[in-house]
């Protein structure tokens, strides 16, 4: 049975990856990035990997939404909500990131999505009860919206006290509010987001409006340069719950699709990554893992366990100290990367990131007109990238520029450049293996205790030094490394999902009552399951009185009582304790299909003959040394290695996307499926 063509892509901050699996075999590509008009580099990769047939599928993670809600940009956006209820985008939940700072950026209030004058109110009251308290007034609504196009708004968002129970004043706004301005996007809190916190609930609301008109721009754009080859060829988008999302731009809007919710988006392309880490789990019977994705501008950190990603607890689910009430996927991401920039301060501390020299100008060493130094220069004055390497297999590297960027930061002098170079890289595997214990420990899981996939064009480089920090007993660089989140895109699950408030004492409802609501909600998904998709249900629980909940799967039909008890357990892993004697409250339910991608495998024939023995010189420190050695480390092609060779550190393994750098002290084996598993001796 012939392979399909199907492509993924990925955009990152410093490169573009794409990856095709294809009758012929796997076919590759990286280019650098084109912030500006993203799209381009999008073209350009899918132009470089010169493929002859129609792809069946176009697989798609981006960082758009993300990199607007970072920067703070988007469309001009109107916010129509309950007479009463203006001011709470501002005030929150009255928290202070840091409790005694007398000066601090508070995300909502510094950089409010929504300005306070676009911020307008109408009377209208829904109780909590259903009950219509003050009547929603048409007129009212539509001098609101007139307003607000007078005032050069894009797009208006509109979100009402209980709406995400009972929707029907948010229906009617909508409707006036599209006859009055019909080139607005317009989007309603019940359809982004239709749990209860109002705070949250109007905080993801105005986003999802404010970035959907430049995301609308940008998917047009880019559908519109694929039709030009592939006619009839539909945009697969990764969202931020790790499920791919179909999106056809040749018909109309379609409540609760992509184009109308946007703010999905958000994790776009970490959440591939971390579909790649669970494939890597399968393919070597694992149960858990940490992944490591380092790319120029940031590191994403992926945990799987018991061979599945889980979700970010809910009031963990920020970006940019926005919360944002969407199902998202327990990533954490950092701004160290191979970009990263480097610097002293007024005090002579040394800093790395977050700040990143991006795809344009980029590091030094790629001789694009970066003066900076970078981690990714220090990589190449430390000897773990080759001189001669082409990064990408096209872009030269030029070592003399990093050598002249860190002497402007650091001081002229063979000596101090190299001992530099080497604390930038001790500073970064430290900020990145501290990234990895918050994401573990704070989860119940001993770092020790798990396998490092090292990934990224740059995670490879730095990934036994952050092992040996964390001190595990191993590292696995996957096949491609450098192109996990564009594989990871081509191994994750088709995914839709609808959700709904209940807000019920668990032991007031009965195992029919509960059906229903499932039912229900099932009603509510955009797209139906298809054969052979995986149904999901999940139940988000918490003591009453508690501020947030727990999820938990719900089995089919549903039993309260094991589901209780499953609560019981679930708090206690996840907090150390539970209150059995305590009444429980169902707050939430969800409902999601899944279905696996279509089965493929990386080249699994490796050469039969020994790889040739070249040498190249490194640099290292030893444990609590302050000065470094010098080192005649191995040098490989990883497409040169075959199955069952190991390698004894120091050693340097490139490849087309990224370099593995195995320093003293550690061996490494290419084992049958491709994975090279790196290991303390």
């Amino acid at each position: 049975m012939s392979i399909p063509t199907r492509i993924g892509i990925d955009i990152g901050g410093t490169f573009t990856d794409a990856f095709a699996v294809t009758p012929s075999g796997i076919r590759i590509a990286k280019v650098p990035s084109t912030p500006q008009e993203p799209w381009r580099a999008v073209i350009t990769a899918v132009e470089a990997l010169q493929l002859e047939e129609t792809p069946e599928d176009f697989l798609h993670g981006t960082t758009l939404v993300t990199n607007m809600i970072l920067e703070h940009k988007g469309a001009p956006t109107g916010f129509i909500t309950t007479q009463g209820m203006r001011d709470v985008l501002h005030i929150g939940r009255h928290e202070r990131p840091l409790t005694y700072a007398i000066r601090q950026v508070i995300p909502q209030q510094h950089y409010p999505p929504v300005p306070r004058k676009w911020r307008r109110t109408v009377a209208e009251r829904i109780g909590a009860d259903g009950q219509v308290v003050v009547p929603l007034n048409e007129s009212e609504v539509r001098r609101v919206v007139r307003w607000l196009v007078e005032q050069g708004v894009q797009a208006i968002a509109i979100g009402f006290l209980h709406a995400y129970r009972y929707p029907e004043h948010e229906r009617l706004a909508e409707q006036w509010a599209r006859s009055e301005a019909p080139q607005l996007f317009i989007c309603t809190s019940h359809e982004v987001s239709p749990r209860f916190r109002e705070y949250e609930r109007f905080m993801t609301t105005v986003w999802n409006a404010r970035v959907a008109p430049g995301a609308a721009r940008y998917l047009s754009e880019l559908s519109e340069q694929l039709q030009q080859r592939w006619e009839g060829l539909r945009l697969t988008l990764m969202t931020s719950n790790g499920g791919l999302e179909e999106v056809n731009l040749a018909v109309e809007e379609t409540f609760g699709e992509l184009r109308r919710t946007p703010i999905r988006l958000a994790l776009s392309g970490p959440a591939a990554a971390g579909n790649a880490c669970v494939r890597v789990v399968q393919d070597l019977g694992l149960r858990h893992c940490v992944g490591l994705d380092v790319g120029g501008t940031s590191s994403d950190i992926i945990v799987v366990r018991d061979g599945r990603l889980n979700e970010a607890p809910w009031e963990e689910r920020r970006i940019g100290g926005y919360p944002l009430q969407i199902p998202m996927l327990d990533l954490h991401t950092i701004g160290a990367g191979g970009g990263s920039l480097v610097k002293r301060d007024e005090f002579g501390a040394l800093h790395v990131g977050p700040q990143s020299a991006g795809a344009d100008p980029g590091p030094a060493c790629y001789g694009r007109g970066g003066e900076l130094p970078t981690v990714t220069d220090a990589a190449v004055i430390a000897g773990r990238i080759p001189p001669d390497l082409l990064l990408g297999g096209s872009l030269p590297i030029y070592p003399e520029l990093a050598w002249k960027a860190f002497e402007r930061t650091f001081g002229a002098g063979r000596e101090t450049v190299i001992n530099s170079a080497l604390d930038v890289l001790g500073l970064a595997e430290a900020n990145i293996a501290f990234g990895i214990r918050e994401r573990t420990v704070k989860r119940g899981l001993d770092p020790a205790e798990l396998s490092l996939v090292a990934a990224g064009g740059a995670g490879p480089l730095v990934a036994c030094g952050v092992a040996e920090v964390l001190e595990l007993a191993e590292v696995i660089v996957p096949p491609r490394p450098g192109l996990l989140a564009a594989w990871g895109l081509l191994s994750a699950p088709q995914r839709r999902e609808a959700a709904s408030t209940v807000l019920r004492l668990l032991r007031s409802l009965d195992e029919s009552e509960a059906e229903a609501l499932f039912r229900q909600t099932a009603q509510k998904l955009s797209t139906q399951p298809p054969p052979g998709a995986k149904l999901l249900r999940t139940a988000a629980m918490r003591y009453l009185g508690q501020g947030f909940e727990v999820e938990v799967a719900v089995d089919e039909p549903v039993d309260l009582a094991a589901l209780e008890e499953r609560f019981h357990l679930a708090h206690e892993h996840e907090y150390g304790f539970s209150m059995r004697n305590s009444a429980v409250e169902w707050v939430e339910l969800r409902v999601a299909w899944e279905q696996p991608s279509p089965s493929w495998a990386f080249d699994t024939e490796g050469p039969t003959e020994l790889p040739p023995e070249r040498r190249l010189t490194v640099y290292e420190r030893g444990a609590g040394g302050e000065n470094y050695q010098t080192h005649q480390a191995h040098l490989f092609e990883r497409r040169l290695l075959p199955f069952g060779f190991q390698i004894t550190g120091p050693a340097v393994i490139t490849e087309r996307d990224a370099t593995i750098y195995v320093p003293s002290g550690w061996s490494a084996q290419v084992v049958e499926n491709g994975y090279i598993r790196i290991r303390r001796k």
